[in-house]
């Protein structure tokens, strides 16, 4: 079923399978019968109250001759559906100015009561105490002005740097749903958009809409030929042009709010931006597209445990959508123990659409997230999608890395990227020391629990960090305790912040309450700094909402933690320059060494993925379809013909730690001969000692050696412990890497016998990055010794001269050898 975003659902749904074969299946023909029967044994259904007690819900042959509305779409209006044009409305409204002030006096006058009511909280210092009680009269108001306030309303809850915080909250509540407009007029829409006679085409069709909205409602069916259960939505006749009207008004009304706020967004944008989506929306067309393509795209990347309603495409017009009947329950209201599991499943989905597909849902309200009785999600209303352009994907890949790898030093220009801080305020955001107060919530947030759980571990780690301040108290938890405890934090926050700043050396140097100082008056003018962009407010809503109905079901659920599979997937599986860059700085960090717990986080998290989007039961844990999925996706990386990122990476890896553990066994033992002084011998009988000490220094151990030697003794005992059933699957090493048998080598074998071919184009790269690194640790090397001898002001040893002259020469051959194999590999390849 495809109902306009905020009707209530679960309810109808109920009503009408309790009653589907009882009442409701039966022919049109039989259906007045039913409705006296209904009317005698005063049957009541559970219908939202602004439709009323209709009754039965079949109805029988209707005359639509005789409906006095009339059907008009695109009658006096600036624009056509899926057409916003700004322009077009200016010249249309100006030429038409009593329906603008008409429509201006309507609104003033509802909404004087309220803005005069705030206006006296806030001269009377009353504001916090009747919070509620104007957060209740906004939202009446809001739904009372129309469809398009309600929009924005609902766009703007998400949006406090546009309303005050105590509002926008208050506005997440806001419920679309409006008295329907007439039965008869609905089923004459359906008749004449279609082309149609409802009684040759539908056996049965519900009396009145199970759902009503501002813009549409829905009705519940059964088509004659196949017996499909159907949910057929009906625009409502004239809204294109209250809509139009609306934003005309909104976007001449916004360059006055910006300079009255000195707000950084761009307010008439954002109108635009608005107007853009609402406007499509009202082509039921192109929600039928977006609706198919969903289903397609999920499939298409083994997303199989979600999905949109079927569109019966012969049936749908821009006015009328008919889908397939979805049977199922919201999934906030669901009291099933998968529901964590499908908040997973709506938020890989999600994130698929914002780094993938690049097609967002932009109404990722509650009631549009079903849970199917087969345990599967389904996403209803893509009446308002938005494009997300591949720049901005990759941006977003970026930044999430850089937080996962606390990469804070390239937030700021992470947050440019994403259009939330104008780049000629970047200087300003990095000043700021804005950056701390980011990475200290992240750590926080990342543990799981929302909000509530964040604060909940915040204050027990500033009880336990102000004991000494905090021991005059009997209770940790008293007012007074609690007021020094608030102001030790905030003074530690501020002086983090400022020697964050300071360090930069961005700003003067000055003291630190005068860059605290500062740094709060940066706080009070958020608004002059950041900017919010219309996609990261559909990603937030949809965020909360997930988040929202996750934590409903386990307090302890980490909306954070969930992205990280969807982000291993994305990371691994794509291998364009920029996803490469955001893997290598997520395994790498700032440093030229592998995380081994981050590259376990990656591929663990990639098999989570795939086991929990791949089927229900696999999600459920009671099938190996998704684990096996998971090796063979990594299989077709990691051992394919075709080079890329991910095996390069490995292959380097590998050959580093090949090359540091065979020089650690060949030059262990003869160490002290490096050790040896120098001896006034004849250069004769001096070479071969020079010539052994020049080796050492070439081919000894250094500190990132020692780095690769250790990963290969975690990597070595992880293994070990991941083979070893007795020894447990969950056992921790002191570096955090967890042995877990999670890739049986009885399932990796059969991927790597079938693929012999590609092993031997991998042996030749695996001896190109042998060369590669050999090369590059020579490169090192020599470097490095002229920089000691530099340091030293002293002439070189024989034995230093000796040991620059070979790595030169060594280098030079290794990195010929390096593009004799790259070349092979590439002709190779052509050859194919």
């Amino acid at each position: 079923m495809e109902v306009d975003h905020d009707s209530t659902k679960s309810s109808k749904q109920l009503c009408f399978r309790q009653t589907a074969h009882a009442v409701n299946m039966v022919p049109i023909s039989k259906s007045l019968s039913v409705l006296l029967l209904c009317s005698s044994s005063h049957l009541a259904f559970s219908f939202p109250t602004n439709i009323g007690q209709h009754g039965g819900l079949f109805h029988g042959p209707t005359n639509l001759n005789a409906v006095k509305e009339k059907v008009e779409y695109g009658v006096d209006v600036p624009y056509v559906e899926a057409s916003y044009d700004s322009r077009a409305a200016e010249d249309f409204y100006k030429d038409r100015p009593i329906e603008s002030i008409s429509r201006l006096t309507q609104i003033v006058t509802k909404s004087s009561s309220f803005i005069a009511d705030t206006v006296l909280d806030a001269k009377f210092n009353r504001e916090e105490e009747m919070v509620d009680r104007r957060s209740d009269e906004l939202l009446e108001l809001v739904s009372d002005l129309g469809p398009t306030f309600i929009k924005v309303g609902q766009a703007l809850s998400a949006r406090t740097d546009l309303l005050p915080a105590k509002y926008a909250k208050g506005l997440t509540g806001l419920q679309d749903a409006v008295p329907p407009f007439s039965a008869e007029l609905g089923r004459k829409v359906i008749e004449d958009e279609l082309g149609i006679k409802i009684d040759d085409v539908f056996s049965a069709l519900s009396l009145e809409p199970v759902a009503s909205a501002s813009i549409g409602q829905v009705y519940r069916g059964i088509l004659r030929e196949s017996g499909l259960e159907v949910a057929v939505k009906v625009q409502r006749p004239g809204v294109l042009g209250k809509v139009a009207l609306d934003l005309y008004m909104l976007r001449s009304l916004a360059p006055v709010w910006q300079d009255l706020k000195e707000i950084n967004t761009d307010l008439v944008g954002l109108v635009d931006a608005w107007g853009t989506g609402f406007i499509d929306e009202l082509d039921y067309r192109a929600e039928a597209k977006a609706t198919v393509e969903f289903s397609k795209a999920m499939e298409q990347r083994g997303l199989q445990s979600v999905f949109s309603p079927e569109v019966v495409e012969e049936l749908s017009s821009m006015h009328v959508l008919t889908t397939k009947w979805v049977d199922g329950e919201r999934l906030v209201d669901s009291d099933a123990d998968d529901v964590p599991r499908l908040c997973g499943i709506a938020l890989n989905a999600y994130l698929t659409m914002l780094l993938d597909t690049g097609t967002l849902h932009c109404d990722p309200h509650p009631g549009n997230l079903l849970r199917t009785p087969d345990g599967r999600l389904c996403i209803l209303d893509w009446g308002m999608t938005i494009n997300v352009p591949t720049d901005l994907q990759l941006s977003l890949l970026e930044f999430i890395a850089d937080l996962n790898a606390e990469n804070y030093e390239d937030v700021p220009s992470d947050l440019v990227r994403l259009q939330f801080v104008p780049e000629d305020k970047i200087d300003e955001l990095r000043q700021s020391g804005l950056t701390v107060a980011i990475s200290n919530m992240l750590k926080l947030a990342a543990e799981g629990g929302g909000p509530k759980g964040a604060m909940k571990r915040m204050v027990a780690q500033n009880k336990e960090k102000y004991a000494d301040a905090l021991k005059e108290f009997d209770d940790l938890d008293s007012k007074e305790a609690t007021e020094v405890r608030q102001r030790l934090f905030r003074e530690d926050w501020q002086r983090e912040m400022a020697e964050d700043s300071l360090s930069r050396g961005d700003i003067p140097s000055s003291t630190t309450a005068d860059v605290t100082m500062k740094i709060e008056q940066l706080q009070e003018k958020n608004a002059d700094v950041f900017a919010i962009p219309d996609y990261f407010v559909y990603m937030s809503r949809a965020f909360s909402t997930l988040e929202g109905i996750g934590l409903s079901s386990d307090s302890n659920y980490s909306i954070l933690q969930e992205c990280y599979p969807y982000l291993a997937k994305r990371l691994i599986s794509d291998d364009s320059p920029r996803a490469r860059g955001a893997l290598k700085m997520l395994l790498y960090g700032n440093g030229d060494s592998l995380d081994l717990s981050k590259l376990q986080e990656l591929t663990g998290g990639f098999e989570s993925y795939t086991s929990s989007t791949t089927s229900v039961k696999s999600s459920r844990g009671v099938s190996d379809e998704g684990r096996n999925a998971a090796i063979e996706q990594l299989a077709n990386i990691v051992l394919s013909e075709d080079s890329n990122y991910v095996q390069e990476l490995l292959l380097r890896e590998s050959a580093m730690a090949l090359d540091a553990t065979i020089r650690n066994a060949v030059t262990s033992p003869f160490e002290p001969i490096r050790r040896l002084p120098s001896l006034p011998l004849p250069w004769p009988l001096a070479l071969p000692l020079d010539l052994a000490t020049a080796t050492l220094e070439l081919q000894g151990v250094d500190k990132l050696d020692q780095k690769t030697l250790k990963n290969v003794r975690v990597l070595t005992d992880v293994l070990q412990r991941g083979s070893n059933p007795a020894k447990g699957n969950a056992s921790h090493d002191s570096n955090g890497v967890t042995g877990v048998n999670s890739m049986p080598v009885e399932k990796i074998i059969p991927e790597v016998s079938q693929r012999w071919k590609a092993l031997a184009r991998i042996g030749v790269r695996f001896g190109g990055s042998l060369a590669s690194v050999q090369a590059e640790r020579l490169r090192r090397r020599a470097s490095l010794s002229r920089v000691r001898t530099r340091e030293k002001n002293t002439t070189n040893h024989p034995s230093s001269d000796l040991a620059d002259d070979i790595a030169s020469r060594g280098a030079d051959t290794l990195e010929m050898l390096v593009k004799m194999i790259s070349t092979l590999d590439s002709d190779l390849t052509k050859q194919r």
